[in-house]
């Protein structure tokens, strides 16, 4: 393979600025700030690469073939590869077939890797940033017809379908990452009208505009997935945590989900944001997939003196202890390291609100307890054959987080407080079958029964 070139651009601090630049051959890639930014006391490219530390000297990463923070910026391959599908039509109408592989990925990565969730964005050479930034013309909002509506349709119903209608009206969408089919988009900042635009540039003229995550369920692998997240999200902003706002429309006929951003400010410039994959694989060869390593790992990274990810440490790991309660509560089985991310950079580091919360133990294709191991749960507990019960793997990862027994006990009781509602709520839904429901409700009233005293 020959060797690839790219330049890493961010529009933090208030203006378009050249972070770096990417070069990437057949063992490694290797990432290099420039003098000014190194100096500049910006965010870098990642949490675990802070300019401050690594100047102007290459990060080099061997294992796979780009950053882990680069590769967020891709849609990944699969059977189900929504945003995949979109982007390749999009290629395909510019007359480039890139055969799969790396070659397929890099030409996603220059196609639509800037404008996506955080402060990074990637382009093929200086001039096609410059160009990207300075198009100070932004598309109108344009009501989603019947073409666009039709061909969304088709595309989460995973036909084979010709994606021209959405390319054509949104263009090349930046990536975000999931199975479930999602968009970046823009809407009018009072709220989801059925107008949708290309995410916004921080230009004057798009204050108007608010940006959003659109989710789009797939009814017959998924029915009742939109009302179901959107109760899970409430249930998580009834019980303190910070949630971003949502609404639910409909989208060529499909239920749907706008959730707003939160890597955004009010005024369009963009917050750093890293999931904890993204974390956790830029130095670690045993992280591979969001599913590998376990939560203490993350526990242990904010604990970490050498590298300091957060501000405030004991806030992040009792937000990560509360999460854990909540998602075993609601039957959030999904709860991985690409569902957990940082928000901010520095001092101002911390958990980002919550997104992906469904509760995805109500479809038997996700019956898990947890996507992440912890606290020993299912493993020899010492001599006589005994396991690790659900109950006694809390106690133990609360420890391992340094949290006390006292207020270990005040977090399972404010937990299970919140979720006291918690089979009402799942029995008020009016799209979820009621063979999920009652095996949601189930699984709810189990764990509670181990986690109440």
């Amino acid at each position: 393979m020959a060797d690839r070139y790219a330049v890493v651009w961010t529009r933090i601090g208030g203006a378009p600025r050249k972070m770096g630049t990417l070069f990437v051959s057949d063992t490694e890639a290797r990432f290099s700030y420039t003098p000014e930014f190194a100096e500049s006391g910006l965010p870098g490219l990642s949490l675990v690469y802070p300019p401050e530390r690594f100047g102007t000297r290459p990060v080099v990463y061997r294992r796979g073939r780009l950053h882990p923070r680069l590769r967020a910026l891709i849609p990944p391959a699969g059977e189900h590869g929504f945003q995949r599908a979109l982007l390749l039509a999009a290629l395909r109408a510019r007359g480039e077939a890139p055969p799969p592989g790396f070659e397929e990925d890099w030409a996603l990565l220059l196609l639509a890797g800037h404008g996506g969730i955080g402060h990074v964005d990637c382009f093929a050479d200086d001039e096609a940033a410059n160009a990207w930034y300075h198009e100070r013309h932004p598309a109108p909002l344009v009501e989603i017809g019947p073409r666009m509506g039709e061909t969304l349709r088709s595309l989460v119903a995973w036909l084979d379908a010709d994606a021209a209608a959405v390319v054509q009206l949104l263009g090349p969408t930046p990536t975000v990452g999931g199975a479930i089919p999602k968009l970046l988009v823009a809407i009018p900042r009072s709220g989801w009208t059925g107008e949708v635009a290309a995410p916004t540039k921080g230009l004057p003229e798009e204050r108007d505009r608010l940006d959003v995550v659109l989710k789009l369920e797939r009814g017959q692998t998924y029915p009742g997935l939109v009302e179901l997240e959107a109760m899970a999200l409430e249930v998580h902003r009834a019980a303190g945590f910070p949630v971003p706002r949502w609404w639910r429309c409909e989208v060529g006929g499909l239920p749907a989900l706008a959730v707003e951003r939160f890597d955004r400010t009010p005024e369009g410039e963009p917050i750093p944001f890293e999931s904890w994959f993204s974390i956790l694989a830029a130095g670690a060869r045993d992280i591979a997939t969001p599913y590998d390593g376990s939560l203490e790992r993350i526990g242990r990274a904010i604990d970490n003196p050498r590298l300091p990810l957060v501000g405030d440490r004991k806030g992040a790991k009792r937000h990560l202890f509360q999460r854990l309660l909540l998602a075993l509560l609601t039957g959030n089985g999904d709860l991985h390291l690409e569902n957990l991310g940082l928000l901010g950079w520095g001092e101002g580091a911390r958990f980002a609100p919550v997104y992906d919360p469904t509760p995805m133990r109500a479809y038997s294709l996700h019956d898990l307890l947890c996507a992440l191991p912890f606290g020993g749960y299912g493993q020899p507990a010492g001599r006589g054959g005994r396991m690790v019960g659900l109950a006694e793997a809390v106690e133990r990862f609360g420890r391992a987080l340094g949290i006390r027994r006292r207020e270990r006990a005040r977090h399972v009781a404010a937990a299970l407080a919140a979720t006291a509602d918690y089979p009402e709520r799942i029995a008020a839904l009016a799209t979820l079958p009621d063979h999920h429901k009652g095996r949601l409700e189930a699984i709810h009233r189990e764990v509670r029964s181990h986690l109440a005293p």
